[in-house]
């Protein structure tokens, strides 16, 4: 079913053009692995990483937070396990691959970003705002509200403590990909140079109102806390806005013109 979902199956294959084997490699598996399980290789992995120094327990609402530590303490205990690491390889590619059954092409544009731990990680955000999030972004001005090129544009990060890369979606006619291409190229080039504090602030204000408006939301505050610790500090969580307002105009344009120069593109197109 994965596979079989054109949306799902560009986001997994772009992995694939931005990093070596095996990171790149899918965490559910394959057909080869999947069934190379059985119950002693899970009670085996179980027993081996999922231990307390490896786990973060996160609670967001009215609870008492003795009561949380004493059941924390009791259930999980203080057994230690090791988690294996794996060295990451950066990589850039194309690739573009035909299928049957399906209407349109779902494209997909993606950049290696910097980490959580690198403060300009704030400009991605911006950045991505800036192209793909919205009706008002310039990706989906330029491609689907001027030119009529595609139907869906929207823009995603992925932001961790060893790796990071954004990425922007797209859903158009198949005859409509290299131009739709070069328009993305050509509209991070104009955010490389023509990019003003004016806009930055405007987008600025998009992000940290988007942001406040998912934070009522709890389940959302959930797990960008727990993001924010697995990728080094909780409280960086708290700082959000700050830091927001404190990205550089130089460090978007900056990330703009990197885009453009070192990117991977994916392409899945109707074969007819």
């Amino acid at each position: 079913m994965r596979k079989d979902n054109p949306r799902i199956y560009v986001y997994d294959n772009i992995k694939e053009l931005l990093y070596e084997k095996p990171f790149c490699a899918l965490l559910i598996g394959n057909y080869k692995t999947m069934n190379s399980i059985d119950r002693k290789k899970i009670a085996e992995k179980f027993k081996k990483i999922y231990k307390p120094n490896n786990m973060i327990l996160c609670v967001v609402g009215d609870a008492d937070f003795n009561e949380i530590v004493n059941f924390a303490e009791k259930n999980f205990g203080d057994e230690k396990g090791k988690v294996p690491q794996l060295k990451i390889k950066l990589k850039n590619g194309e690739k573009s691959e035909k299928r049957k059954g399906i209407d349109q092409a779902n494209i997909v544009f993606a950049f290696h970003s910097p980490l959580a731990e690198d403060k300009k990680n704030y400009a991605a955000e911006v950045l991505s705002c800036l192209m793909g999030e919205g009706l008002s972004s310039r990706l989906f001005q330029e491609l689907r509200e001027k030119r009529n090129l595609c139907y869906a544009v929207k823009s995603e990060l992925e932001i961790s403590r060893d790796y990071a890369y954004s990425l922007i979606y797209i859903g158009a006619m198949k005859e409509n990909v290299e131009l739709i291409k070069e328009l993305i190229l050509e509209e991070f080039e104009k955010v490389a140079e023509n990019f003003d504090e004016k806009e930055l602030n405007l987008v600025k204000e998009q992000v940290i109102g988007n942001y406040l408006i998912s934070m009522e939301d709890s389940q959302i505050q959930t797990i960008n806390l727990l993001v924010s610790e697995i990728n080094g500090n909780a409280e960086t969580f708290y700082d959000f806005e700050k830091n927001i307002s404190a990205v550089k105009l130089k460090d978007v344009k900056d990330l703009a013109k990197k885009a453009k120069e070192k990117f991977s593109f994916f392409v899945l197109m109707p074969d007819n």
